[in-house]
């Protein structure tokens, strides 16, 4: 995750001036240092990728790297306009989770990042951009989210802040027919599949999820982690809120 840190600083040293008008108080030392800790991985812990649909990352998961992404047209382009400078990025935006409004609009994207730095290793990512009023956009930070241990907290309130707001959406992720039947029948609320972060065949098969429920009117985004075994039959594993204030701290 070397690549990560350096586009990182970069990043950061480029949008300096702008995000210190913005209301922003991030300093390149503590970037770097949260971005080793959230980001770092031993060598051995990344493969290769298995075939064209599928990479493994640590842990027995595998990500589907062909998943049908739920961001508008419109706010692809708003990501792309914000990474064109980095010829080496290959990502793309799956959702938009929250943004925040300061003198312009900061925003945190889910994405499926295939860049390749010496092997070829997919991840999740938590991608921070700002936007100035004049509609100039920046890439400010990027922090691995594995599936392995995804941060969650219980409560909506200790997952977000409350100057960041959860981008409502309404055309969620299509499920293939099994795995949609076993998350609902374990599901006790009602929900907007948003990406599936992983598998792991185990006995039976592990998944990690990111739905959007609805908590006192108000879009939630949460973790669902089930097993459903040989059989079909559905097992609830856990289920929190995700703590997207966790991915955004190199940026408070």
């Amino acid at each position: 995750m070397k690549r990560i840190i350096a586009v990182l600083l970069s990043s950061l040293m480029l949008s300096a001036a702008v995000m210190s008008g913005c209301g922003q108080s991030s300093k390149p030392s503590q970037a770097q240092s949260s971005a080793e800790k959230t980001t770092s991985a031993p060598a051995s812990s990344q493969s290769q990728n298995t075939d064209t649909t599928e990479a493994a990352v640590s842990g027995g998961w595998t990500i589907d790297t062909e998943i049908k992404p739920v961001v508008t047209e419109s706010q692809k382009a708003e990501f792309e306009k914000s990474i064109n400078s980095f010829d080496t990025l290959n990502m793309e935006p799956v959702a938009l989770l929250a943004q925040q409004a300061v003198q312009g609009t900061n925003s945190a994207f889910l994405c499926l990042d295939k860049t390749t730095s010496g092997k070829s290793v997919t991840s999740w990512d938590v991608a921070v951009t700002y936007t100035d009023l004049y509609g100039k956009a920046k890439l400010t930070s990027i922090i691995e989210v594995h599936p392995e241990n995804v941060r969650t907290v219980e409560t909506p309130g200790e997952g977000l802040d409350d100057s960041w707001q959860t981008v409502e959406i309404t055309e969620g992720l299509k499920l293939d027919d099994s795995l949609k039947e076993a998350l609902d029948s374990v599901m006790t609320e009602d929900y907007v599949p948003v990406t599936v972060l992983g598998s792991q065949v185990v006995s039976g098969t592990n998944y990690i999820l990111i739905v959007q429920e609805k908590k006192d009117g108000k879009p939630v985004n949460m973790v669902v982690e089930l097993n459903v075994d040989a059989e079909g039959k559905a097992e609830l594993v856990k289920e929190g809120v995700f703590d997207l204030n966790y991915y955004l701290s190199i940026t408070s």
